[in-house]
């Protein structure tokens, strides 16, 4: 490097490219017997001290601030002091804190309003909800809850809880309706029994003949009572689903045991049972045997007296058959579907009842997917006829085996 200029006791040295370190802000000094011999970059504002001994040190000169490093060259006390001027770096520093703090504000707001929106969304549905069940009451039909796509949870959610208040409200019209029945028909029975006994008490002298009457109808009206809350109960069971879990039933045998018990209860009545193959249907045994039991009883009380029931069991197609026909007047045909609503009596009926047989039966072929159909036999009789789906396993054990 040459020489381009001399201040008293410093050399101001440059080279060819205008100066390395012009323009960087930084200074190095060539400091021999305490004075400053030479020195090339950034010329400070003010006279910078000469440093006294090695290492780092701060210089604060006319506002402007430099960081010095200063090593020792040789054994004769020349030393080369570094020097940087620091204010452009806090400045550089302090905009690039003001950056990153206006990036992170930035950064802030967006992801609120991000997390903001998302969570509109997602609550959204959740929203929907809230309305819906505030909505909800005890009179309102079909779905309560809003059926909702979306999320996949909530939408579980949904379908969860219009599940759950579909089976609430197949209980509470169950309970209802057991309710109403019960006090609509229990009024008759019941008031026939208070006056019954009214007369007993008032009458203490009732001759024996009398006591004796009086005393059978009131016994009359008990069984028709009991036999009336059994009847509404299970009818109530069956429309709130209060059932057991199914399982595999033998309906060749449990038709067995029915048609024996129904001979001993009506002696007077002879029972016929036609049954070409065994089957299995997957059901409920109690529910089975009593839709069984009502159809035999049914066909002995509605028959001709001292009369034949003709039962028949089949299957066909994946279909269980049972078939119950007596000789009696039977029904007719613009009657039939009416006589499985509740309460309901043949005008030809001769024998005292509740009017609840058909409709159990009604029932559990429902509950078990089958079907009740109500026909004639050919001597003018009812011929009752349930279908029930038979077990796919029954269907695979009654195929022939291939030679």
């Amino acid at each position: 490097m040459a020489a381009v200029g001399r201040k008293p006791e410093v050399l101001v040295v440059d080279d060819d490219y205008g100066g390395l370190l012009a323009g960087s802000q930084s200074l190095v000094r060539l400091v021999s017997g305490g004075k400053v011999v030479a020195q090339h970059g950034e010329t400070p504002s003010a006279p910078l001290p000469v440093p006294a001994r090695d290492g780092h040190r701060t210089i604060d000169t006319d506002g402007q601030t430099w960081r010095s490093l200063t090593r020792s060259l040789s054994t004769t006390g020349e030393r080369l002091e570094v020097l940087q001027d620091i204010d452009p770096i806090e400045r550089r520093l302090a905009d690039n804190s003001v950056i990153v703090a206006a990036v992170t504000l930035l950064a802030a707001l967006a992801t609120a309003g991000g997390v903001w929106l998302l969570t509109r969304i997602i609550l959204q549905p959740l929203e929907r909800l809230r309305t819906g069940a505030l909505a909800i009451s005890a009179d309102t039909a079909g779905p309560q809850l809003p059926a909702l796509t979306g999320p996949q949870e909530v939408a579980d959610l949904s379908h969860a809880l219009n599940s759950m208040l579909d089976q609430l409200r197949v209980s509470m019209d169950s309970t209802r309706r057991f309710t109403a029945d019960a006090g609509h028909e229990l009024r008759t029975p019941l008031t026939s029994l208070g006056v019954t006994l009214e007369t007993l008490q008032r009458n203490p002298d009732l001759p024996a003949p009398q006591r004796a009457r009086a005393l059978e109808a009131m016994s009359a009206e008990h069984r028709r009572i009991t036999a009336l809350l059994t009847g509404l109960q299970t009818l109530a069971r069956g429309d709130a689903h209060a059932l057991p879990e199914r399982t595999p039933v033998v309906l060749s045998e449990l038709l067995d045991e029915a048609v024996a018990h129904a001979a001993h209860r009506h002696p007077t009545t002879t029972y016929r049972l036609t049954a070409n193959s065994p089957a299995t249907v997957d059901g409920w045994p109690v529910g089975l045997r009593l839709a069984v039991d009502n159809l035999l009883d049914n066909a002995a009380l509605h028959g001709r007296p001292d009369g034949t029931v003709d039962v028949r069991f089949s299957k066909d197609a994946g279909t269980v058959r049972i078939t119950v026909g007596d000789d009696g007047p039977g029904i007719p045909a613009a009657q039939r579907q009416a006589m499985k609503a509740r309460f309901t009596r043949g005008t030809r009926t001769r024998t005292p009842g509740s009017g609840l047989g058909l409709a159990l039966v009604d029932q559990q072929a429902h509950l078990h997917h089958g079907t009740l159909h109500l026909g004639t036999t050919p001597t003018g009789g009812l011929e009752a006829t349930l279908d029930l789906p038979s077990t796919p396993d029954d269907e695979h054990r009654e195929q022939p085996t291939p030679a």
